[in-house]
């Protein structure tokens, strides 16, 4: 055959195949075009349902927010925040706040309306106070320094009030809130919040989420004659069984709900809780569980604290956030109601706030005593003045100054001279370490002395018969030591209690044992810190001309044992954290402990919000540490210790993004430079101490202000 005639009989061959590839090609297309003809005959049919659907759910599960009150300036709140703002430190332990719902229409008690709730957040900020994270509160819990001045503002049950109405408050005033959520009655509308509104509460920044447990915020039979208390706190009464639960039954009922509320945060991708508040402030303290188990335990193997309205245990008193309620890990809230005015916000903060142990005549403070031996009475004129009691009944006075903002007292001495003794018939105490596991108190009459701790008689002592007598009380450590008339001596010393719980403030009090007959009177009265201690040398320390703080590897701390959140890279050191409003870190504090004649200096910035601020420390680990903090155009100097700190000056600085700072730190001098110049001079006592850097801002929305070009450099003394 010749190839024409093969070509021939193949061209048939070759078309077929061709045609069919054609047809196969068609198909598919028209099948692919039909199936996306469907698709979008099926949207156009569904998108209507999709949106109705939306709709109906936005429409039931998120509400429309209120538009916030009209800014009230109320002059007499913005002079008491203003000298709030100069008399306590810059820095100290926060203040836990708590409200419940914020709303105009209920008749509620726990309903603050919104027009309250804007002034009260207003004068917060005039008092100089910064609202705080979750993070950061557990952060200081665990041991790391005070932040500025600063209050967690929390909401218990999680209401819908919160999104309709404070939300918008918090924004206007650039301050974040914490919700204690009841995560079974979350989308119970139309009281309680939805999970959509919570999911836009989080987004924003504003907001973060604990815990209020699941579904035991209510109360249930607890006695076999029906009588009712809280479910959490409580065995309950088994009815079918004519008994009360067990202490497995009732551990493993609690476990549950935790577990469950655990996982209700998980499962709507809101972070784990580290934080834990009592339905109704009820601990287990005030329930029916046996000896041997508290609900406080099981809590804090799941939270980091747990949060109460008042004391856990009736028999103790309350205490505010401080070291001391850290140790314990439970912390008392200060609530609000509709009733509370802005001025008493402010009076009870300033009661709150803890403060050094210092007072040059407190005597001349009547408001900031609290009467602590069941009187109505008010003031200290009981104290001060040379008359009988009122009442033929009346004996015994006593007063604490300070009781809730002195927690964490500790190396003090308190200085007081008494008048007015008479026949021996009475006698004037001073009281130290009040609250504390072992509270100890110095009593005179007009020939004896007398030390008791812990209710206890523990040194008895002659006095030279005086009608006047002068009494000296040193706390320093586990140690009390009494000097009575500058020649008496007594002493005591605490055994097997932690220096946390040893911990606390003054207390005075005054007695008559015969009616009618005048009691002691304080003449004068001062408290004062005790110079610390010169700590031993160390021998692990690093030499200033070995330091690199901003190399990759450099360990910095933001509390003993712990990693600060700062990342650093090509010698740029930046706080991390997306939830945070501050960051710290020490350099190395073990090792720098003794640091002296040195200067730090590095640029601040991305400082264009005015309410970003940077600061670097020196002296870290002192009794007087210094702190220069700049923002967009202000320096603002600290100086105090990881506890407390003040404010001792400001300066105006040119308007920029960026400051360079530096600070020399000598024995004799503190000298703090901004942008070339020197701002301000401060004297020094020998304080040594190495370097640390923070970060602040007020909204989780704002960037961090990144350290760049630290350098430590030794300079001569």
């Amino acid at each position: 055959m010749t190839a024409a005639g093969a070509l021939s009989r193949l061209g048939p061959l070759l078309d077929g195949l061709r045609g069919r590839a054609r047809r196969g090609a068609r198909l598919l297309t028209h099948w692919w075009l039909r199936t996306g003809l469907i698709a979008l005959a099926l949207a156009v049919l569904l998108l209507p349902f999709y949106a109705a659907t939306q709709y109906y759910l936005n429409q039931k599960y998120l509400s429309r927010q209120a538009d916030p009150p009209a800014p009230r300036v109320n002059a007499t709140a913005a002079s008491a925040a203003a000298r709030m703002d100069r008399s306590l430190p810059a820095a100290t332990a926060p203040v836990v706040l708590t409200y419940h719902d914020i709303d105009t229409g209920s008749p509620s008690r726990y309903a603050v309306s919104p027009a309250a709730f804007d002034a009260q957040m207003a004068a917060l900020e005039k008092a100089g106070y910064r609202s705080m994270t979750t993070e950061e509160f557990v952060t200081y819990l665990k041991g790391g320094p005070a932040p500025p001045r600063s209050v967690l503002i929390t909401f218990d049950d999680g209401p819908r009030g919160l999104w309709v109405n404070a939300d918008r408050i918090l924004a206007r005033h650039h301050l974040h809130g914490t919700v204690f959520l009841i995560t079974s009655r979350v989308d119970d509308r139309p009281y309680y919040l939805s999970w959509r509104e919570i999911g836009r509460m989080a987004h924003s920044g504003r907001w973060d989420f604990q815990a209020h447990t699941h579904d035991l915020h209510h109360r249930a039979q607890t006695t076999a004659g029906g009588h009712r208390d809280s479910a959490l706190s409580n065995r309950l009464w088994l009815p079918d069984r004519h008994r009360l639960e067990n202490r497995s039954e009732y551990r493993a009922r609690v476990t549950a709900d935790v577990r469950k509320n655990l996982h209700e945060f998980e499962s709507h991708g809101l972070p784990r809780p580290r934080l834990f508040a009592y339905p109704f402030s009820e601990a287990t303290e005030r329930g029916n569980l046996p000896p041997g188990l508290t609900l406080q335990e099981l809590l804090t193997r799941y939270y980091a604290a747990t949060m109460s309205n008042k004391s856990p245990n009736p028999l103790l008193p309350p205490v505010a956030a401080s070291r001391r309620a850290a140790a314990d890990r439970t912390v008392q809230r200060l609530e609000l109601v509709r009733s509370t005015t802005t001025g008493e916000l402010l009076s009870k903060l300033s009661q709150w706030t803890q403060i050094p142990p210092v007072a040059t005549d407190p005597l001349t403070r009547p408001a900031l005593w609290t009467r602590d031996n069941g009187t109505l009475r008010r003031g200290v004129d009981d104290f001060t003045g040379h008359r009988p009691f009122p009442g033929k009944d009346q004996r015994y006075a006593s007063a604490e100054y300070r009781a809730l903002g002195s927690v964490d007292w500790t190396d003090y001495r308190v200085d007081a001279t008494v008048t007015g003794f008479g026949d021996g018939t009475n006698q004037a105490s001073v009281a130290v370490r009040n609250r504390s596991k072992d509270e100890v108190v110095v009593s005179v009459s007009q020939g004896t002395a007398t030390l008791e701790h812990g209710g206890r008689k523990a040194v008895v002592r002659k006095l030279a018969p005086r009608r006047s007598h002068t009494l000296s009380v040193t706390v320093r450590g586990a140690t009390t030591t009494a000097l009575v008339d500058g020649s008496t001596e007594l002493g005591w010393v605490a055994q097997g209690i932690p220096a946390t719980q040893l911990t606390g403030g003054l207390g005075i009090r005054v007695g008559s044992n015969r009616p009618g007959a005048p009691p002691p009177a304080f003449g004068a009265l001062h408290v004062s810190p005790l110079p610390p201690k010169t700590p031993a040398p160390s021998g692990n320390r690093q030499a200033l001309a070995d330091s690199a703080p901003s190399a990759p590897t450099a360990y910095w701390e933001s509390r003993s044992g712990v990693r600060a959140p700062l990342e650093i890279e090509d010698g740029v050191i930046t706080p991390v954290g997306r939830v945070a409003l501050s960051g710290y870190g020490a350099y190395e504090p073990a090792r720098t402990r003794e640091w002296t004649g040195y200067t730090v200096s590095g640029t601040i910035s991305k400082l264009h919000d005015p309410r970003v601020k940077g600061a670097i420390q020196v002296r870290v680990g002192s009794w007087r540490g210094i702190c220069a903090q700049v923002s967009h155009s202000r320096l603002e100097v600290l100086a105090g210790n990881a506890d407390s700190r003040r404010l001792v000056g400001t300066r105006p600085l040119r308007a920029a993004d960026s400051h360079d700072v530096s600070v020399t730190a000598t024995a004799r001098s503190t000298v703090i430079r901004v942008d070339g110049t020197v701002r301000m001079t401060l004297p020094a006592a020998g304080e040594t101490g190495g370097v640390a850097y923070a970060a602040y801002r007020d909204t989780t929305r704002s960037s961090w202000p990144p350290l760049t070009h630290l350098k430590v450099v030794p300079v001569a003394e």
